[in-house]
């Protein structure tokens, strides 16, 4: 991959974490905290609220091409001073999007299913345990952007000494 095209998309994968941090800084400050209180009915109406979208529409590829891309970043990516910051950010990205599994199959699929309400019992439970997780996965995105970031600074100084 040319230098000019390794900082391009560096760019746009520092670009998609940061749409996913903040789309889950969103969520944690504005809508999570109104599930903890009286959870069935807090539930019923976010429910009911998300009838023609959800925020899957929002974080769907968006975030997904963003976590591939530093992969393929790291291994198309040809200078060494670069690598290391590579390998950090391709770890945490790993991290980040098993947490993210974790999240989606144990909690949200339950909090957001037709029949939520059979969970009832442990709503506050899973509302408690997603605000927790989603605190990990954002330090983990956070973490993944600081260090890809750092790697499209040493491209860019690159880009500056080596002209194509």
């Amino acid at each position: 991959m040319k230098l000019a095209t390794q900082k391009r998309w560096t760019m746009v994968s520092v670009l998609g974490l940061g749409y996913w941090f903040f789309g889950n800084l969103y969520e944690a400050i504005v809508i999570s905290p109104n599930w903890i209180s009286n959870s069935p009915h807090q539930l019923k109406i976010l429910n009911e609220f998300f009838v023609n979208t959800s925020p899957t529409a929002y974080f769907v590829p968006v975030t997904q091409l963003a976590s591939v891309l530093v992969w393929v970043l790291l291994w198309q990516n040809q200078w060494a001073t670069v690598k290391a910051d590579l390998k950090k950010a391709s770890i945490f990205i790993l991290l980040a999007t098993i947490v993210n599994i974790y999240i989606v199959k144990t909690i949200v699929l339950k909090l957001f299913s037709p029949d939520f309400q059979k969970y009832s019992e442990h709503l506050n439970e899973l509302a408690w345990r997603w605000n927790i997780l989603n605190l990990v996965r954002m330090v983990l995105v956070a973490t993944t952007g600081y260090f890809l970031f750092q790697s499209y600074r040493k491209v860019d100084k690159l880009s500056a000494a080596l002209p194509e």
